[in-house]
């Protein structure tokens, strides 16, 4: 069995328990992101299956969060879990909408106090069907070539090999 089949497979069995969450929470850790999340999508919506924030944020923002993003259709554009599945593309989104047009997005930012997050399609490993999307915010402006670009690239294919199996 290789790394990335164990890591699918652990996700796979956290999907299950209901403890996503505690994995996501590591993400944000050991990262030293703000917040990071994973959607699946179901027919025209995406659907929360998990969120992990800094030990830090408030319980009331990381709450009000997953409140708003626990099932939200693809015509909602503002967002950019959205723009991503829909572009089939990575997707910065910034504090200021205007950068973006993101103005969903951008309001959280305010609240987490990020500055930037990236959302990323995840694809069936085999298809390259777009089945879900990640997202993580940041104090920092992620570029393609920041580490935590490439780690939330990794998360987003041991998700798609978890949720696709």
């Amino acid at each position: 069995m290789n790394g990335q089949h164990d890591e699918s497979e652990n996700m796979r069995d956290m999907i299950r328990q209901g403890t996503l969450g505690t994995y996501l929470n590591e993400f944000v850790r050991s990262t030293n992101s703000r917040a990071a999340g994973l959607w699946k999508l179901v027919n025209s919506h995406l659907e929360l299956m998990a969120f992990g924030a800094a030990i830090d944020m408030p319980a009331e923002v990381s709450q009000g969060f997953q409140d708003v993003t626990r099932r939200v259709s693809l015509d909602e554009n503002h967002f950019g879990i959205i723009r991503a599945v829909n572009t089939k593309q990575p997707t910065i989104a910034r504090r200021d909408p205007g950068d973006t047009g993101l103005t969903g997005s951008a309001s959280w930012h305010v609240k987490f106090g990020t500055e930037s997050s990236l959302a990323i399609p995840v694809r069936h490993p085999d298809t390259g069907e777009i089945i879900g999307a990640i997202a993580v915010a940041t104090k920092e402006v992620l570029e393609e070539t920041h580490w935590v670009w490439n780690r939330a690239v990794k998360l987003s294919e041991d998700f798609g090999r978890a949720i696709a199996g």
